[in-house]
């Protein structure tokens, strides 16, 4: 078999010799470099990006000695924990000298990019425009990472103008951050098929086989985030809430993802669920309800029975003092014998207050419903049947 019809055989012994330079390559290659290369170019880079910053910070120093001087005590104390601050790093001034300290950072970059294409382009490789391609795909992330600095101090401003919107900005915050990488994905896909010609479409042209697997694993992925976006625009929960879903999930949003979300239930443990599995459910939003509706049931003797009625006025007396939350419009507010059993006659006590049905305040008013209760069942000097009450729900 001769080594051009071979895969491996006869092609390792080449490909070292090629990349072993001689004297004549090195002389080439120091001719080429020494052609283009320019202490000015880089000494006026140098100053642009390290020098730069530094310089002005000094300046502006002198500039505005009472910047210094009108320090506060509690300012002093953060220069002893973060370093001397005169003001600078907080001006426009500061802000237009480091962007272009930056520029002049990413251009020495390429500025190494270019000696190494003349270099490897003396010694016979081509290599001609993959300056020009990483000089554009530098820029433009850098740009995009720009766009999203500028981004997050919107986001600040408008927080601190609006926290009551603190999730729907979050949310905001994050679709656009997914728009900014997926251009900034599409543009250097594009810069590369431009100039070195790469047809990417053949590279995703797998096979009927692959290009099922992906088409399938697209729809999931798009299908999780197109849920994880709605859940979130259609405001019907946020991270921080106490939530009920449909299938029997409860607890508290820890973490809203395009794809998944994190709940941590009451027993402290954290659960993973895709989005796709949430997208559908009915949901309680507990921490979003006004309300709360508790409803217990008192037993009581049958030689009792004509006093009762009387034990549960006085009952909801002590409740109506007991508890100033107490709803005693719109919703029920009774207290009455609801059945005869074969021991004892039970009598059922429906309050709401207005607290929402979850937290210590929730706690804390039906320990003092229950107490008013007692209260109101001594006076009437009547006894509890065995066992005294049954909590049966609190909504």
């Amino acid at each position: 078999m001769s080594p051009k019809h071979s895969a491996l055989a006869g092609h390792i012994e080449p490909v070292i010799e090629s990349l072993i330079l001689s004297t004549d390559d090195l002389h080439k290659i120091v001719q080429h470099v020494s052609a283009i290369l320019s202490s000015v170019d880089l000494a006026v880079l140098f100053v642009f990006g390290w020098l730069l910053v530094p310089c002005m910070r000094i300046i502006y120093s002198f500039v505005n000695p009472a910047t210094i001087k009108d320090k506060t005590l509690a300012d002093k104390e953060d220069e002893s924990e973060e370093g001397e601050d005169t003001g600078f790093e907080r001006s426009y001034l500061f802000y237009a000298m480091d962007l272009l300290s930056q520029i002049s950072r990413l251009a020495l970059l390429v500025y190494t990019c270019d000696i190494a294409v003349v270099a490897f382009e003396a010694v016979g490789y081509k290599a001609e425009v993959a300056s020009k391609v990483f000089a554009k795909i530098l820029y433009t992330t850098w740009f995009a990472r720009r766009a999203q600095t500028f981004k997050g101090y919107l986001i600040r401003k408008i927080l601190y103008m609006a926290p009551k919107n603190c999730d729907k900005i979050k949310l905001i915050n994050r679709i656009i951050d997914v728009i900014v990488f997926t251009l900034l994905f599409v543009k250097i896909l594009d810069y590369l098929s431009l100039e070195t010609g790469l047809a990417f479409g053949s590279i995703f042209a797998v096979g009927s086989t692959g290009a099922l697997i992906i088409s399938f694993a697209s729809q999931e992925i798009a299908k999780g985030i197109m849920n994880g976006v709605e859940m979130a625009t259609a405001d019907r929960f946020f991270e921080g809430d106490n939530v009920h879903f449909g299938d029997g999930t409860q607890g508290y949003i820890v973490k809203m993802g395009f794809l998944r979300t994190k709940i941590r239930k009451y027993d402290a443990s954290v659960i993973d669920i895709p989005n796709t599995q949430l997208g559908g459910q009915r949901i309680i939003n507990i921490s979003r309800t006004k309300t709360c509706r508790i409803l217990t049931t008192v037993r009581f003797k049958y030689k009792d029975i004509q006093k009762i009625p009387k034990a549960l006025e006085a009952a909801k007396e002590e409740i109506s003092n007991a508890c100033p939350n107490l709803i005693k419009k719109g919703k029920p507010f009774r207290a009455m014998i609801s059945s005869f059993e074969r021991d004892f006659v039970e009598a059922t006590i429906n309050c709401n207050f207005q607290t929402p049905p979850t937290g210590e305040e929730f706690w804390a008013t039906r320990e003092k419903m229950f107490l008013a209760i007692d209260r109101g069942i001594n006076k009437s000097e009547i006894q509890y049947a065995d066992p005294i009450y049954h909590l049966q729900q609190a909504s």
